[in-house]
């Protein structure tokens, strides 16, 4: 009668141990949410296709370590359109973080999104990486820009960091995008801050929202990125306002222990309802 033998482990060789998971970070951008639970923009309940696009971003095999947006967050600068917003991203059980758009009222910002809301510059350090927080608005502008001060902290953060890999958040596009009106609200001094980044090796990427498009460019040693709107989208390359059909979607961004970055748009299949294509603005 044979008798089963337990199998030992060779002693002599390392049981392997699986890497460790990159940070799955999820950039939300351009909201433009409303008080009304019922408002629309341009024929879209903007609060319906934000709860879609996140709800989206969460509903994945790989589970979302925080969530950045990138300004344009309440469209009717209302405490109630901050109080929702405070609730969703609360909801999520996740680290927030939120910088303003050139819709947005910093002052119910910070009463309503507490820590979430972040400052001028703003940093935070999350497992080996270094994220950096810029407000680029002008009060009453569609444009924005740094002072002086904003670029001045910035380059003394990055220096006193260098060897963490970093990614830095806007809301204004620091580069021309190819589309002639939306060039004209960009970042006024961008080869200001891209002079900053250039210095300094650990930036992996500057990530902005504004232009509800995606758009992706290298620059020396790092990426820039732009993310598409939670709501509607404008359409590439456009010289005069334009809408696209592209859905809505978010910008995923995968942290890599290594320094490596990876990301990638991910978009609904669909518009939750119909989108007034021949609108000519908002």
């Amino acid at each position: 009668m044979q008798h089963a033998v337990a199998s030992q482990p060779d002693p002599g060789i390392p049981e392997t141990q699986s890497p460790p998971r990159p940070l799955r970070l999820i950039q939300l951008t351009d909201s433009h949410l409303f008080a009304d639970a019922a408002g629309r923009l341009l024929g879209l309940n903007t609060r319906r296709t934000f709860e879609s696009v996140l709800a989206l971003a969460l509903d994945g095999d790989t589970p979302a370590d925080a969530v950045v947006m990138t300004g344009d967050l309440v469209q009717d600068e209302t405490a109630e359109g901050y109080a929702y917003l405070a609730r969703e991203l609360e909801a999520t059980g996740l680290p927030c973080f939120c910088i303003p758009g050139n819709h947005d009222r910093r002052a119910l910002m910070e009463q309503w999104l507490g820590a979430a809301a972040m400052g001028p510059v703003a940093d935070n350090r999350i497992d080996g990486w270094h994220l950096i927080f810029l407000d680029s608005t002008l009060p009453g502008e569609d444009g924005g820009r740094l002072t002086a001060r904003q670029v001045h902290h910035l380059d003394t953060l990055l220096e006193r960091d260098p060897d963490r890999h970093c990614l830095i958040f806007l809301h204004q596009h620091p580069v021309p995008i190819g589309s002639a009106w939306l060039d004209t609200m960009g970042l006024a001094n961008g080869a200001q801050l891209l002079a900053v980044c250039d210095r300094h090796p650990q930036l992996k990427s500057l990530i902005f929202g504004h232009i509800h498009q995606a758009f992706a460019q290298h620059q020396g040693h790092y990426q820039i990125l732009g993310t598409p709107s939670t709501c509607f989208q404008f359409r590439p390359g456009s010289q005069g306002f334009a809408l696209d059909d592209r859905p809505p979607g978010y910008r995923e961004l995968c942290l890599h222990p290594d320094g490596q970055l990876t990301t990638r748009v991910v978009r609904l299949p669909a518009y939750p309802e119909p989108l007034s294509l021949d609108a000519s603005g908002y």
